[in-house]
């Protein structure tokens, strides 16, 4: 489908449901919003503080708990396309790193040295690092995607925005939930969760998720199968309240066993794996790769929370205390072939410390408060050996990455009415940061001709460089909304965020370490939110202009000698602008519709660096100005329908969701070959259960048409293109019973 084509198909669409909604609207009284079965209010926390989704002036799409399951949205990679200016990516070479993109707004590699410009929040928690990011979403209330620099309430490298993830709590009463699933690749899934009470003011909570599949791909080495799935994942709450006080323990354990990566390695004439008479097209290779590296993604992950909440009568305090640690095991083989030409192992170690302490208070009737502290250690070590026989038989090149990092901020956000209809809200975060970074390279060589991972190194040949580097920045926001009705609300704001400095942890030469410096992001937006027609049509619209200074940027960088940088430096400037409208209509009782459709022109306005000249010999000055920015395709959208009514002595539920995204670049050189064609993926499921009998049995399908479609490309100079695929067609069927 072309994008004038879906452009056309989704006016089409709300035309449709505008029609539908003006009958409807007609016939219905203007009693409640229960009586008239329009759109239910959504609840969420992107403000750091309980509010009507339609109430907050910022770009938030909330998911909730029954339309996760509905859609089939089990992780958070599977929000992917679906939600307006967000793409959520890995890497071929390293399948658990998250590359999160929202309007534009990403980073381009893999190792945690780089840092994130959207941040994974659960409940209330940052997670770290993006290797651990790819969360599975089981038992949850909702998702919160918060568009745009959230730096004010939620601190650094929240540039792009955040995804606040907010799990199901303990209800205090005994009940539960169970689900099995079984589908084709050999997918099984089984999740409960249980509440209980344990006396007058404690109540506790289990919440078990196992998750296995076959993988998708035929190993031509062995036969077998590879990218395989087995997670299990086990979440605990401990839940004391009183009257003016309670505090909630959250204790979780993720354990992943899953297989390597999922790509292939495009190689064409001139490039090192490339084989003569071997075909270029890269869906040749859709379900076949081969490999003789262990299938192997190993992962573990421990996470113990504290959340506090106090009623004063200087407001309502809250403490959320956090540890979090990871530990994962990574092979790769990165030629695609049987032979040891290029493979990795990545043996990575990572921890954390948070402390928030906030308060909410009403300072006056028409002035509301939010200030706080918070303070972030983690510390991370990256053990990685890579086999390099395609460039010379035995060559080896082990490299190591420690890091520590500290920070500490104080924020403080206010909500001043200058009318009953007319608020100014203003926002300002201090943060001081400080890290420490110490990189190795070196190489080795196997006397056999064959190359392995313990391989001792040569001594002459080992680089060590270290950096300490403090920095202190300021992140603030100004805005004015406007409640021009009871049921329209009109905003807009300036903010600026920070993604934070550091070091580079894979370095070629001394210099490559850095420092690198914060890069800044100035932005605007608009918008506006609508509930109309007696709450049977919402309208959610938002546009922005992003600018970008000081802008980290990879140089990735061929030296005389031979040696491949992938150093940082603030050498970028660039500037995104777009805008998303989201719509949901509820025409008749138990149908609802909904569409979004986003526009997004990302582009660099400076990117200086240096590429090899072959002639030369030598480095060479080259601009990417004017080239698009990884992952932002220029259209992305979805239309979806749900229908739930009475069949027989039941009810069933019936839900399908289409979505689209342009064709995109997934590196900053935009090179043909890095191009991403546009994607079009159809979901669906259906549900039926008898009334009151507590199960309910379904089936459901996911990219039901088979697309054949990349989620990344990575192209390595001479060497050829690691790209990786997305899934094919899968399908289930499923059992539910709540008690």
């Amino acid at each position: 489908m072309t994008v004038r084509n879906f452009k056309t198909q989704f006016v089409c669409g709300l035309s449709v449901a505008a029609v539908a909604m003006a009958g409807s609207a007609h016939a219905q009284d203007s009693t409640d919003q229960q009586s008239t079965g329009g759109l239910s209010e959504i609840v969420v926390t992107a403000q750091k503080q309980a509010q009507n989704l339609q109430d907050v002036p910022i770009s938030v799409t909330a998911v909730t708990g029954d339309m996760l399951e509905e859609q089939q949205i089990n992780s958070v990679a599977d929000l992917a396309n679906s939600v307006p200016n967000v793409q959520i990516n890995t890497f071929s070479n390293s399948p658990d790193s998250a590359v999160f993109t929202i309007r534009g707004i990403g980073v381009n590699d893999a190792d945690p040295y780089v840092g994130t410009t959207v941040s994974v929040v659960v409940d209330g928690v940052v997670v770290g690092v993006n290797t651990a990011a790819l969360l599975s979403l089981f038992d949850i209330d909702r998702v919160e995607v918060l568009r745009g620099p959230q730096g004010t309430l939620f601190g650094a490298n929240t540039t792009g925005g955040v995804i606040n993830v907010v799990t199901r709590q303990p209800t205090g009463e005994f009940g539960g939930d169970v689900q099995l699933s079984y589908g084709n690749y050999g997918q099984i899934e089984a999740n409960a969760a249980i509440n209980f009470p344990l006396g007058e003011n404690l109540s506790g909570k289990i919440s078990v998720l196992h998750n296995e599949m076959d993988g998708y791909f035929r190993n031509y080495a062995d036969g077998k199968s590879i990218g395989s799935r087995n997670i299990t994942s086990l979440r605990g709450y401990l839940k004391y309240a009183t009257g003016d006080y309670d505090a909630t323990m959250i204790g979780e354990y993720v354990r992943s066993r899953n297989g390597s990566q999922t790509g292939v390695l495009i190689a064409g004439p001139g490039e090192l794996f490339y084989t003569p008479g071997e075909t270029t097209d890269p869906f040749s290779f859709y379900r076949g790769l081969s490999s003789d590296q262990p299938d192997a993604n190993d992962r573990d992950t421990y996470s113990v929370t504290l959340t506090q909440n106090l009623d004063t009568s200087i407001g309502t305090l809250t403490s959320i205390t956090n540890y979090r640690e990871y530990d994962g095991d990574l092979f790769s083989d990165d030629d695609a072939t049987t032979r040891i030409l290029l493979q990795t192992r990545r043996n990575t170690n990572h921890h954390q410390f948070s402390q928030e302490l906030r308060n909410l208070v009403n300072l006056t009737d028409t002035t509301r408060l939010i200030v706080g502290a918070f303070y972030f250690q983690q510390k991370y070590f990256l053990d990685q050996a890579g086999k390099l026989d395609g460039f010379l038989p035995g060559l080896g090149q082990p490299q190591t990455q420690d890091q520590k990092n500290w920070s500490i901020s104080g924020f403080a956000q206010v909500y001043q009415e200058l009318t009953p209809s007319l608020t100014l809200q203003a926002g300002i975060r201090y943060s001081h940061e400080k890290t420490e970074a110490t990189s190795t390279t070196a190489n080795s060589i196997n006397p056999s001709g064959v190359s392995q991972f313990d391989d001792p190194i040569i001594p002459e040949s080992l680089l060590v460089a270290s950096g300490e580097k403090a920095w202190n920045n300021v992140g603030y926001k100004v805005g004015l909304d406007w409640q021009a009705t009871d049921d329209v609300l009109l905003y807009g704001y300036y903010a600026r965020g920070f993604k934070s400095g550091g070091f580079t942890g894979r370095i070629a030469v001394a210099e490559d370490i850095g420092p690198f410096n914060p890069e800044k992001l100035d932005t605007i937006e608009v918008g506006a939110k609508a509930d109309l027609l007696d709450r049977h049509l919402r309208l959610n619209l938002s546009a922005f202009f992003n600018k970008y200074n000081d802008m980290q940027v990879v140089q990735n960088i061929t030296y005389p000698s031979g040696a491949n940088s992938a150093s940082i430096a603030n050498a970028g400037k660039a500037e995104t602008k777009g805008f998303e409208l989201e719509v949901t209509a509820v025409p008749v009782e138990g149908l609802r519709l909904n569409g979004a459709i986003a526009y997004l022109d990302a582009k660099y306005k400076e990117y200086d660096t240096f590429v090899l000249d072959p002639g030369s010999g030598g480095l060479v000055p080259i601009s990417y100005a004017g080239n698009s920015l990884m992952n932002s395709p220029e259209w992305n959208g979805s239309m979806g329908v749900n229908w739930k009514g009475s069949v027989g002595p039941g009810t069933l539920n019936a839900n399908a969701q289409y979505t689209y995204t342009s064709s995109k670049f997934t590196s900053y050189t935009n090179f043909p070959v890095e191009r991403v064609g546009s994607i079009e993926l159809v979901n669906a499921s259906l549900s039926w259960g008898p009334d009151d009998a507590g199960w309910t049995i379904g089936v459901w399908g996911r990219n039901l048409t088979d697309e054949k479609y990349f989620n990344q490309k990575l192209s390595l100079a001479g060497i050829g293109t690691l790209a990786s695929l997305g899934a094919p067609r899968t399908y289930g069927a499923e059992l539910r019973y709540s008690f």
